[in-house]
């Protein structure tokens, strides 16, 4: 699918139920880094529904036709306008380039003013029940349209989100996004997941990098502290009915190895599965 607004061509995954819809259609799921996360969302909302008798789901992911252009394409969709000298540089790895970082906003109108739509012609959509799932950057992601467009989905999934991007300048927005919650205007729900070991030394190194940098990258970016912290603000807010903010830290899980978990936690969130 070629985005008129981002001028990016995606490949579009869809897990469609054998199922009927239920009235006022299927809830959506919309996964970002589509290449790896949609294995597992299809695998686990299929099992939801056909062994578990969880509800029927369409999980859409959206990934990126070529896995060679795959990390350029991610950063520049998942990241907000950032000035060039806050995006870090990796050892071994050339300088970072302007253009391939920014596009969170038009990331966001591709998903919301032509993917909905085009899912939406072709599926039976429920018109409220959605949900947008997004891992690190897409974490990242995730919250800052979850800060600045809080009605545009009814659930937001931040796994291992990346607070630290750009001195944490995703945190500017929450007051706001508070004060329109303590007002009762926005009433979302909010998961928050983290891998208990992402502040731990890694067992693997980043590409290019020595072990004492990647424990100071890891150290730096406290992805715990700031889940965790962010997770127990939000809580605390006084919100309408129907405001929710769950938090999930996984056992033994580091950032690589928490993906799959985030998947099932963010369906079974999404679905009212249990207490979740």
């Amino acid at each position: 699918m070629t985005s008129k607004i981002t001028g990016r061509t995606y490949r579009v995954f869809v897990s469609a139920p054998f199922a009927p819809p239920p009235e006022g259609g299927y809830p959506l799921v919309i996964f970002t880094d589509g290449n790896m996360s949609f294995p597992i969302a299809a695998a686990v909302g299929g099992t939801m529904f056909g062994l578990l008798g969880g509800k029927p789901v369409l999980a859409v992911a959206v990934g990126y036709p070529n896995l060679f252009e795959l990390p350029v394409m991610r950063t520049r969709d998942l990241t907000p306008p950032t000035p060039l000298d806050a995006i870090p540089s990796q050892p071994g790895l050339p300088p970072p380039v302007a253009e391939n970082y920014g596009g969170a906003d038009d990331f966001f109108r591709f998903l919301t003013e032509e993917l909905k739509p085009a899912l939406a012609a072709a599926h039976p959509v429920s018109a409220d029940d959605h949900t947008l799932y997004g891992f690190s950057l897409g974490g990242l992601f995730v919250l800052r349209t979850l800060f600045n467009h809080p009605n545009s989905f009814r659930n937001f999934a931040a796994c291992s989100p990346s607070i630290w991007w750009n001195n944490r300048a995703v945190l500017a927005d929450e007051a706001a996004f508070v004060s329109a919650v303590e007002a009762k205007s926005v009433a979302p729900r909010v998961l928050i997941t983290i891998g208990a070991n992402e502040q731990e030394p890694p067992p693997h190194l980043q590409g290019g990098m020595t072990p004492e940098q990647t424990i100071a990258l890891v150290r730096e970016a406290r992805m715990v502290d700031n889940a965790r912290d962010l997770a127990v603000r939000l809580g605390k807010v006084k919100g309408g009915a129907g405001y929710a903010v769950r938090f999930q830290s996984f056992e033994r899980e580091d950032h690589l190895t928490s993906v799959a978990a985030s998947v099932s936690r963010t369906l079974a969130f999404a679905l009212d599965w249990g207490d979740a």
